[in-house]
């Protein structure tokens, strides 16, 4: 099945078919409840029994889930706005894969610009969305990387937004942009994405709910 779905299934839903999939997914094996900032262990141990106790007495059973296969395609959805967002994503690793700091990387690289944002002078100015991209094309206004990384697969991409007017160049220079980064990348730039990158993650690591 395509990984958003299809609309068209909503109709297949009924108690049924939430019923099994509570049994396979939802059991006290397959669940992890986590917090932070509790002031009283006991209370929140007593919560939790008392909301989700009854939930979690579904019994285990053998239970295999298949692999998810990248199936890739197009998807169009047409809107009243006048602005067309192109994304282009491709396969790329799941969590445990060795490349994927290298993917961690070329998005730092990519990184994401808007026409408008908040923030203090040069936020973001040196990565690739915004000097190749926001600064060269007038008619782009927002551009982003796209990094996800599942149990099976990845996928790996950019986005895109614009006026619908420019929709053939808006998927013109996000494939060159992706084209890019199969040139030679110099060592300054690498070393920054790195240290951006770096700093990223030490700043995440200073909020209770990413460390959580």
């Amino acid at each position: 099945m395509p990984r958003l779905g299809l609309a068209s299934n909503i109709d297949n839903l009924d108690a049924r078919v939430l019923q099994k999939f509570i049994m396979d997914n939802i059991t006290p094996k397959k669940c992890l409840i986590v917090a932070s900032g509790v002031k009283n262990h006991r209370e929140y141990v007593d919560l939790v029994k008392e909301r989700l106790g009854e939930l979690l007495t579904v019994p285990e059973h053998q239970y295999v889930r298949e692999k998810s296969q990248y199936i890739g395609g197009e998807t169009r959805q047409w809107t009243e706005s006048p602005s067309t967002n192109i994304t282009l994503g491709f396969e790329s690793v799941p969590w445990t894969h060795e490349d994927v700091p290298a993917f961690h990387v070329a998005n730092t690289m990519l990184g994401s610009a808007t026409a408008f944002s908040s923030g203090g002078p040069g936020k973001g100015m040196y990565c690739r969305a915004v000097t190749n991209l926001m600064q060269q094309h007038d008619f782009i206004d927002s551009a982003s990387s796209i990094n996800n990384h599942f149990t099976d697969s990845g996928v790996f991409g950019i986005s895109v937004q614009g006026p619908g007017s420019h929709s053939q160049e808006l998927m013109s220079v996000a494939l060159e942009e992706l084209n890019r980064l199969k040139e030679s990348i110099s060592d300054v730039e690498l070393a920054r994405a790195k240290n951006i990158l770096k700093m990223n993650v030490l700043m995440a690591m200073e909020r209770q709910d990413e460390r959580l």
